[in-house]
């Protein structure tokens, strides 16, 4: 009975099994031998736009406007040019300068495009 019941269950087992024959598919070995260069992208860099207060125009440096707080300076044509605030329009900066006029006599709003001085008519048709 043993013998019997062991070979019902190896039927059974072995007829449950899938019989399945997977398809292998072969690989195609090809060789690259492309050289990928990168792409240069083209970088637009906007122009900045800012006004600032000039204080000063020296030819020699002075150590007390070099020491005011947030004070730039720059050097131009052989000048050091000492100026304060960075502001997006004009009538910010010329609101700035009248601030700064009793202490600074020659105080004039300077506009900058890209950290170059500009005239200020062309300035405000940016």
């Amino acid at each position: 009975m043993k013998n019997i019941f062991l070979a019902l269950f190896c039927i059974v087992l072995f007829s449950c099994t899938k019989n399945e024959k997977k398809e292998v598919v072969p690989v195609e070995n090809t060789e690259v031998n492309e050289v990928v260069t990168p792409v240069e992208a083209e970088v637009i860099i906007e122009d900045r736009l800012v006004f600032t207060v000039q204080i000063a125009a020296l030819q020699n440096k002075n150590k007390v406007l070099a020491n005011l707080e947030n004070i730039n300076v720059f050097l131009e044509n052989g000048l050091t040019k000492y100026r304060l605030g960075s502001f997006e329009t004009y009538k910010e900066a010329r609101s700035f300068r009248n601030q700064l006029i009793t202490n600074y006599k020659g105080a004039f709003v300077q506009a900058l495009l890209n950290d170059a001085p500009i005239v200020i008519s062309e300035a405000l048709q940016y």
